[in-house]
C-alpha cells in the first residue's frame, strides 16, 4: 500500500512538474499584451478613479486619461511586432468623446454587473478582487504580460509627493524594473515630470487585498508577468500640471510602451 501510495504521489508531481512547464513556456512564446485601463466609467458620476483635487493645476480623472491616451501605449507594443489587447471592467462611456476613442482603439469593455463588486478569477476561483473580471478576460488572451493602467493619488489635497512606484507580482519583477527604469529615465525629471531625485519605484504585492492584489496573483498563478502603473501622482501639482498638457501625457503613455517592449524583447 505504501508503495503504491508513493507512486501515486510521484505521478502526480509529475503531472504537475509538467503543468507547470506548459504554462511558463506559453507564457514566454506569447506576444500578446493586454492593457487593462484602470477603474471605469459611471454613465451619471464620469470617470471612477484617483483625480485632481480640484482645476488649480489641470483636471485629470485617471480612468478618463487612459481611454485617451492607453491607445499611444498599445501603438508602441504594436509597432515592436507584438499583439495589443485593451479591455475596462466597466461598460462603454456615455461620454461621447471618450466612447468615440474606446471604439476607435478597440477596447473590450467586460460589462461587469457591478463594477465595484468583488468577484472571483475563473482560472483561479480562490483569487477574488473588485475589478477581477478584467483579469478574467485578460487571462483568456494568454497573454505575455498584463498591465494594469493607473495613476495614483495620495490625498484629496495637493501634496508634493514624488514616492510613485510600479506594483508587480513575483512573475513580473522584470517587467516592472523595465517600465520603471524608462519613466525614471524618460519622464521623471530631465525628462520634464518633477520628482525631485525620487526614482520610480518597484514594488512586489501579493498581500492578496481584495481591492486589487490578488488581479495579480491570479495573474501570478498563471505565471504571467503583470503590474500596476502607480508612477505618478494626480494630487502631486507638479505631476497634475505635467499631464495636463497632451503632448507630455502622449509620452508617458509612450514611456511605458518602451518598458514593455523592452522587456518583451529581452526574454
Amino acid at each position: 500500500m505504501r508503495q503504491y501510495f508513493l507512486l501515486l504521489l510521484c505521478v502526480l508531481f509529475c503531472i504537475t512538474g509538467c503543468t507547470q512547464q506548459m504554462m511558463q513556456a506559453q507564457v514566454r512564446d506569447s506576444r500578446i499584451v493586454v492593457l487593462d485601463i484602470g477603474h471605469y466609467y459611471h454613465p451619471v458620476r464620469g470617470g471612477q478613479g484617483a483625480r485632481t483635487p480640484d482645476n488649480r493645476y489641470g483636471k485629470i480623472e485617471e480612468c478618463e486619461f487612459w481611454y485617451r491616451y492607453a491607445g499611444y501605449t498599445a501603438r508602441i507594443i504594436e509597432q515592436a511586432g507584438y499583439q495589443c489587447r485593451l479591455c475596462c471592467r466597466g461598460s462603454l462611456p456615455t461620454d461621447k468623446d471618450l466612447a468615440a476613442i474606446a471604439i476607435r482603439e478597440g477596447v473590450h469593455h467586460v460589462n461587469t454587473p457591478e463594477p465595484n463588486a468583488i468577484y472571483r478569477n475563473r482560472q483561479h476561483p480562490h483569487r477574488m478582487a473588485v475589478g477581477m473580471l478584467s483579469t478574467n478576460y485578460a487571462l483568456d488572451q494568454k497573454p505575455a504580460a498584463v498591465v494594469y493602467l493607473h495613476h495614483n493619488s495620495m490625498t484629496a489635497r495637493w501634496k508634493v509627493y514624488n514616492k510613485g512606484a510600479i506594483y508587480c507580482n513575483k512573475a513580473g519583477g522584470e517587467l516592472a524594473l523595465s517600465v520603471a527604469q524608462v519613466i525614471t529615465d524618460t519622464i521623471y525629471d530631465k525628462g520634464g515630470m518633477p520628482n525631485h531625485g525620487v526614482i520610480c519605484g518597484v514594488i512586489l504585492r501579493n498581500d492578496g487585498r481584495k481591492g486589487g492584489g490578488d488581479w495579480l496573483n491570479a495573474c501570478n498563478d498563471s505565471y504571467v508577468p503583470a503590474i500596476i502603473t502607480e508612477a505618478s501622482f494626480l494630487s502631486n501639482p507638479e505631476h497634475a500640471r505635467f499631464l495636463g498638457k497632451k503632448e507630455n501625457a502622449i509620452r508617458y503613455a509612450e514611456a511605458i510602451g518602451h518598458g514593455i517592449v523592452n522587456y518583451l524583447n529581452a526574454r
